[in-house]
């Protein structure tokens, strides 16, 4: 049990949140509907007009808050339309250097990653917990990366490889901080 005491470490905590959450629906345009004329959020970045079933939804200028997937599986999946749900939920770290050190606690504790996408205005690490639940760590790269020339929030989904990224990322905040790496963690990225 993790129990705060240490004043420090405290206001670190609170500069974490949970960022946005990303859900799997069975009609997007209902879904959109709902979020956007019962909650109040406005539409940031509607996929469908480029080919994807995804609508980002926000509060103000953020680039979203709630992503809304529409998913279309076999008629076993869980996840079918109909079968609505938590994809995954996202908590939001405040630079590159803080979700490095948290990636680098989940590889120490002997969680494997799913996944590691550069989406463009945010870089994101995925997991799951032990009842199979979706979790992104995720941080926003500055705000002039989220939208093109044209004003178009930006959208990809570029892999990286996290060992190297941490190697990277790690290196230049640890020499900073004067923090030596476990050998956990050492021998997590070989």
């Amino acid at each position: 049990m993790n129990f705060m005491t240490d004043s420090e470490e405290i206001d670190a905590l609170q500069e974490r949140r949970i960022g946005h959450l990303n859900l799997w629906v069975a009609d997007l345009e209902r879904a959109r509907d709902f979020y956007c004329d019962v909650l109040g959020l406005t539409v940031s970045s509607y996929g469908p007009d480029f080919g994807l079933p995804t609508v980002f939804l926000a509060f103000g200028n953020y680039h979203h808050h709630i992503a809304l997937n529409w998913y279309c599986g076999d008629a076993g999946d869980a996840r079918r339309p109909g079968r609505g749900g938590l994809n995954h939920f996202a908590i939001l770290y405040p630079d590159e250097a803080s979700l490095a050190k948290a990636v680098s606690r989940v590889l120490e504790h002997g969680v494997s990653t799913d996944d590691a996408r550069d989406h463009g205005g945010t870089l994101s690490v995925y997991l799951r917990d032990p009842d199979g639940n979706g979790i992104e760590l995720y941080y926003d790269k500055p705000r002039a990366c989220w939208f093109d020339s044209a004003g178009h929030l930006v959208i990809k989904a570029e892999p990286f490889n996290v060992k190297q990224w941490l190697k990277d990322a790690m290196g230049c905040s640890l020499e900073a901080a004067a923090q030596p790496m476990s050998d956990q963690l050492l021998v997590a990225m070989q």
